[in-house]
Formats: structure tokens, sequence, C-alpha cells
């Protein structure tokens, strides 16, 4: 063999003995650890199952929640429903409150209708709840209440989402300063709803128009 074929085959048997060297070192580790690596290798096992285990309960609760929620037929039942699945959206409550509403119930309107106001995650529910809280004040005679909760609302809701929110609650907290008798009131919250809804976006123009009317109806009747 000449001299460089046995450099060469030197430096492979070299190499070769670096990998069974390391052979044997993983051999000694997994002797000596395998137990610990077992373990591991259950509790990641165990933590993927337990994860899709979760992930599978919540998903069926969800569904189990809405057909609960879809099949009360008063607002005992759908009580009864919020009570057995925790966390009900607002839109439940707005459900609930209306329930209450409709058996004139005010009382247990008002609590369901601030739950609804509480959740923050749906701007469509919370709005809608604000809204009807300042309404129960109307239904019950309570109208400066009334005007000053709808012209807090239509002032302060801003966020995204919310304009078309704000619309209605300046028209309706002219008709309630109206039906307070307080026409210097109404005709000041109506002057600045006209001026607001003249400021909603394209996608809402069907709204702008529809409060624009209304809220120029009842200025004519603030003169």
């Amino acid at each position: 063999m000449s001299s460089v074929n046995l450099k060469r085959q030197q430096k492979i048997n070299s190499q070769m003995g670096e990998v069974m060297d390391d052979f044997d070192r993983f051999e000694f580790f997994l002797a000596n650890h395998w137990k610990k690596i077992v373990i591991v290798a259950i509790l990641a096992v165990v933590a993927v199952a337990v994860y899709v285990t979760v992930a599978s309960v919540m998903q069926n609760n969800r569904r189990d929640a809405a057909l609960a929620y879809a099949k009360a037929k008063n607002a005992a039942e759908l009580e009864q429903a919020i009570s057995k699945f925790s966390n009900a959206p607002g839109a439940i409550y707005l459900q609930l409150a209306g329930m209450y509403i409709n058996s004139k119930d005010y009382d247990k309107a008002r609590a369901a209708l601030v739950k609804a106001a509480a959740d923050d995650s749906d701007v469509s529910s919370g709005c809608r709840a604000k809204l009807n809280l300042a309404g129960l004040d109307e239904l019950q005679g309570k109208y400066a209440e009334a005007a000053a909760a709808f012209a807090d609302f239509a002032k302060s809701c801003r966020e995204p989402g919310c304009a078309v929110f704000a619309a209605e609650a300046y028209a309706a907290a002219g008709r309630n300063y109206l039906l307070a008798k307080d026409k210097s009131a109404a005709r000041n919250i109506l002057e600045a709803g006209r001026a607001f809804v003249k400021t909603l976006p394209a996608e809402d123009v069907a709204a702008s128009r529809q409060f624009g009317m209304i809220i120029a109806g009842l200025l004519n009747d603030a003169r």
C-alpha cells in the first residue's frame, strides 16, 4: 500500500473511531438515562393529548351551550342554560334582557343588560346593551334620565364599529328631551347629531340617511 493510500486509510479509520466513540458515549448515556428519556417522551405525548382533549371539550361545550341557549323558550330556561355554561357572551344576556322586558321585569332586564354591556369582546352587543339600558328609563317614563343617558352614550361612543349606535343615540336623546319638555336641550343634542351623521363612513350611508331624516324631523318638533 502506497504512503498516500496508507494516510487516507488511517484518516478514515480515525474518523470511524470518532464515530464509534460517539456511538459508545450515546449508548452509555442511553443506558444510564433511558428512564428519564422515556418519562420526558411520555410527558410530551401526554401534554399533546391533554391539549387535544381540552380543545375538543371546549369545542363540545360551545356547541352544547349554543344549543341550550337556542332551545330556551323563556327567561327561566335561558337563566338555567347560562348558569350551566360559564362565560355566556353578551348577545345571550341581551336575549335574556329582551325576555325580561317583554314580561315587564325591568330590574332583571337591567341586570342582564349590565352584564351584556360588560362584554368587551363584542362591540355590537356592548353598544346595543348600553342603548337598551337608557331605553329602560324611557320605557318607565323617566324621560330626563333616558335623555341624559342617550346623550352621554352618543358623545362618548367613538370606537370602531360604534358609529351607527352613536347616531341612534343622538336621535333617542333628542326624542327623550322632547318627551321631558326640554326643547332647548333637544335642539342642542339634535344639532350635534345632525353634524355627526354627516361624518359617518361610506359603508354606513344607509344609516346616515335614516338617522339624518329622523333627526331632521325631531328638530322640527323642537323649534
